[in-house]
């Protein structure tokens, strides 16, 4: 009796410890004295204190990118096409980087090339392609900030070069030294067009996107080729005398073979014969011989 009430009792003060914990867990606002705990707040940017003469982080680089698209359309009216994807360039603050038009047989082909913001990049492809029926269309992105980066810290290494250059030519004092850093100093010039140049060209193509539209006519429906009978009737008259003639100067062509090759043939069938005849001769005069 006594080790079951043991049991009980061990029993309900386990329940009491497990669920005094779970209720804890639920108020983890509020300690064991009452007192309300203040919640804990994530640390932002406006409650760092900078240490005097510490440097702020640098943001980090905007990412460089490219964005390229190809439209392949299918309309009854070029013209009308290619100005209304000009006025989509100009009103889009972009402009007109190519334009070509050819004909192939019997339909007529253009290609525009535009180039806009690349904010409107998305929004220049969806209304160009109601502009006819999409054949085709692709984009492709090209992330070159890498090497932006790269290109940016050459020109500024570069820069400093140039500027330490001059410092050294101002204190040349004779003619070798003057030319000898001058050289320098273009070499150095040329490196640093060249770096200039080529962050121009990844900062325009990644502000301004390129749009490729390609407009084709639609293909013509087949329509059989009409026969005039008259021409035809011509023509075949025509075959009927040309395979006669040729009879004609084919039998006429034999004639002379004709004439002295069948008195030939007949003097050979009549030697032909005559031997025959004596040979049946010889071997019935044979036989009757004792």
């Amino acid at each position: 009796m006594n080790r079951k009430k043991t049991l009980i009792i061990s029993s309900v003060v386990i329940l009491i410890v497990l669920g005094s914990f779970f209720i804890g867990t639920l108020y983890p606002g509020h300690d064991l004295l009452g007192v309300e705990t203040p919640p804990t707040r994530m640390t932002t940017s406006e409650d760092v204190t900078y240490v005097q003469g510490a440097e702020p982080k640098t943001a980090p680089q905007e990412r460089v990118v490219i964005y390229n698209a190809q439209v392949s359309l299918e309309t009854t009216d070029i013209q009308g096409c290619l100005q209304k994807i000009r006025g989509l360039a100009e009103g889009y603050g972009g402009y007109v980087a190519s334009s070509s038009r050819s004909s192939y047989g019997i339909q007529s082909r253009a290609e525009m090339g535009i180039r806009v913001p690349k904010d409107k990049f998305h929004a220049a492809i969806q209304q160009i392609e109601a502009y006819g029926k999409v054949l085709d269309e692709s984009t492709t992105s090209e992330d070159v900030t890498q090497q932006y980066i790269d290109v940016k810290a050459r020109l500024s290494n570069m820069l400093k070069q140039e500027e330490r250059l001059r410092e050294i030519l101002a204190m040349a004092t004779t003619v070798d030294e003057v030319l000898r850093v001058e050289n320098e100093l273009t070499r150095i010039r040329g490196e640093i067009d060249s770096l200039q140049g080529q962050i121009n060209y990844l900062e325009g193509n990644a502000e301004m996107s390129l749009i490729q539209v390609l407009l084709t006519e639609p293909a013509p429906p087949f329509t059989p080729p009409g026969m005039d009978w008259g021409e035809t009737l011509e023509i075949a008259i025509i075959g009927f005398f040309t395979v006669l003639r040729g009879m004609l100067i084919l039998v006429v062509s034999v004639i002379p073979i004709a004439v002295v090759g069948v008195p030939l043939y007949h003097v050979y069938e009549r030697r032909k014969r005559k031997q025959q005849g004596h040979k049946t001769d010889i071997e019935q005069g044979s036989k009757h011989v004792p």
